[in-house]
């Protein structure tokens, strides 16, 4: 049944009648006619959709009219007399920090929000609290170089940050928490313990462990054939094997994205140490990114008795439109979502069944595991 909001947006007065999960992006753009907020994953991934709701930046494709009864809105129509936001727009003219222009109204956003909250961030932080929004034309140097020239202006000028009261968090009475229905993927028996994510080099790293309940010898024999552990990599397959040297795909669908990484390399094992290294590279020739990387594995007795712990390090760098997945930030939750599901399956096969179907990476689950992963971070 519709319900009746009332909405303070861009400082004027609003009250709209739509169905509770109505997105508020749809609001704004399809009632309210201000279609400078856009739209394009709908998942909260890319953050093109960014407004300020009660001084605090959130996705609007995300954020469902039922939470906004109330709630004042910010979108990009109504900063026309910031003069924060003023500096910022003439900064990322002047710092090439635009090109197709499609992401540009939530990466404002989220630059006035960095630039009301801290008040003198390196560039690191700034590239941290970039990270929920996904440009996939400028590399981000311009924007970030943008960010630092308003608030390097600020500082000139002896102003400092606005820093405003902790945000409102909304949440109807009736609102309850829920558990994602069970899925008919294996569960992930195996769980990789902490890790790292960090960039070496020019480089992403990733360094993580498991352990898998079967001896290491008969996991080394799963992990030094490529043919046979591919399968239970998701979205991964090798089409050929020479000697060393292999040719395969990875395939990969996450949000509006859709890559088909085609590529070869080689590979080399110690049976004596159980340790292995593979090296690789290859392209996406519809989205025209490249990857290159290098992945180390090793296989050592488990803590218990008949358990293995392998470990891996992977390296690598993607060029190309798809270069926002460098970034240690993105990759996290991400490796922790494959490598669950590389355990399971290996688990299976190991015990002598079949991995299952070769599937298209999952945004639904990759972003769950993100959300969970976050969720423990923040509790401890």
């Amino acid at each position: 049944m519709p319900d009746t909001l009332r909405l303070t947006v861009n400082g004027e007065a609003c009250t709209v009648t739509v169905p509770p999960r109505t997105q508020l992006a749809e609001v704004l753009r399809d009632h309210l006619e201000l279609t400078g907020t856009h739209l394009a994953c709908e998942q909260g991934v890319c953050g093109a959709c960014t407004v300020m709701m009660d001084g605090r930046p959130v996705r609007s494709c995300i954020t469902f009219a039922d939470a906004c009864d109330g709630a004042v809105i910010e979108t990009i129509e109504g900063h026309r007399d910031d003069s924060v936001m003023a500096r910022l727009r003439d900064a990322f003219s002047r710092h090439h920090a635009l090109q197709c222009g499609f992401c540009t109204p939530g990466m404002l956003a989220t630059a006035r929000d960095i630039v009301a909250r801290f008040e003198d961030p390196d560039e690191a932080t700034i590239r941290h609290e970039l990270s929920g929004n996904i440009c996939r034309c400028t590399g981000y140097v311009g924007i970030v170089s943008a960010i630092k020239d308003v608030i390097g202006q600020r500082r000139t000028e002896g102003g400092h940050a606005e820093r405003p009261a902790p945000a409102i968090v909304r949440q109807p009475a009736s609102f309850r928490t829920f558990e994602p229905a069970p899925t008919t993927e294996a569960p992930a028996k195996a769980a990789a313990s902490a890790g790292s994510v960090s960039a070496e080099a020019g480089r992403t790293v990733v360094r993580r462990e498991f352990t898998l309940a079967h001896p290491p010898a008969e996991v080394w024999v799963l992990l030094r054939d490529p043919i046979r552990v591919a399968p239970c990599i998701p979205g991964a397959s090798v089409e050929s094997l020479d000697g060393d040297r292999f040719i395969g795909a990875v395939e990969i669908r996450f949000g509006p994205i859709r890559a088909r990484f085609g590529g070869h390399g080689t590979f080399r094992n110690d049976d004596a140490r159980q340790e292995g290294r593979l090296s690789g590279e290859g392209d996406d020739k519809l989205g025209k990114s490249r990857v290159r990387g290098e992945l180390q594995y090793t296989v050592a007795p488990g803590a218990s008795p008949g358990t293995s712990r392998a470990a891996v390090e992977l390296r690598f760098e993607i060029e190309g439109m798809l270069a926002q997945f460098n970034r240690p930030e993105l990759v996290t939750g991400f490796v922790d979502y494959i490598l669950g599901q590389f355990a399971a399956n290996c688990d299976v096969v190991l015990a002598g069944g079949e991995a299952g179907p070769a599937r298209r990476l999952s945004v639904f689950a990759m972003l769950w595991a993100v959300l969970k992963a976050r969720f423990r971070r923040d509790r401890n």
